[in-house]
């Protein structure tokens, strides 16, 4: 009798571990999959093909700040045509676009209906995005429709739904030495060392290109692959 009760104990225990490891690994999994905390921040972005921090000129009227974050003061004024250079910037994302999957998309385990998430943009069609829970850095974003009908280059397999909300902050120096923080928008040329003016060729330009260039162990094969493509576009060119 004592042993058949031990063994009826013993199997309520086993049955009630069971449900409740059940129900953390549950938990687990949906805290797991949920959207990222926002805003998410990249910091040392320049988030686009070409950027580079260097010696810029103001284009138009900006307000210098304490800091990027939400609990910054003005700090001073940048008028078009003043010189600055440009140190370092913040990305926040502060609501990601929203993308509806189409059609099923394999490398993402994505099926029509889902939903991904796109946040900071680095160029060339490719940008940080979260797809079932995980994240997918500088990934090829090429079959995303945006709203406009643009964007797009094959498959089609997605489509924006809804544009986020994205800002790029920069911190800059003047050349009185003074240092602060703008937001960067269209307000800066000379950021895009691929748009310069003097010829690619020339040694500055190629200086420059190669102080840009990330090392190959910062990049994944996908970027890595563009950025050598860049490079044997640039030695093709007829020299000026």
């Amino acid at each position: 009798m004592r042993q058949q009760t031990f063994c009826l104990l013993l199997l309520f225990a086993t049955l009630t571990f069971a449900q409740q490891d059940g129900a953390a690994g549950a938990a687990g999994q949906s805290q797991d999959g949920a959207e990222p905390t926002l805003p998410v921040i990249d910091n040392n972005a320049c988030p686009f093909e070409g950027c580079t921090f260097r010696e810029w000129t103001v284009t138009t009227d900006s307000t210098l700040y304490s800091t990027w974050q939400d609990s910054r003061t003005e700090t001073g004024k940048l008028k078009p045509g003043d010189k600055v250079t440009g140190l370092t910037g913040v990305h926040v994302t502060r609501k990601p676009d929203r993308i509806l999957v189409r059609q099923p998309i394999a490398d993402l385990a994505a099926k029509p209906g889902d939903v991904i998430l796109r946040y900071m943009y680095v160029g060339e069609g490719f940008a940080n995005i979260w797809a079932n829970g995980t994240w997918h850095k500088e990934y090829d974003c090429s079959f995303i429709a945006e709203r406009n009908g643009s964007g797009c280059a094959k498959g089609c397999a997605a489509v924006v739904t809804e544009d986020g909300v994205k800002e790029w902050w920069v911190q800059v120096r003047t050349s009185s030495g003074k240092t602060g923080w703008a937001l960067a928008h269209d307000n800066f040329a000379g950021m895009d060392i691929l748009g310069t003016t003097f010829p690619i060729t020339s040694g500055r330009a190629l200086n420059q290109l190669a102080l840009r260039r990330p090392t190959p162990a910062t990049l994944s094969s996908a970027v890595e692959a563009r950025h050598s493509c860049r490079f044997k576009l640039i030695a093709l060119l007829p020299a000026h």
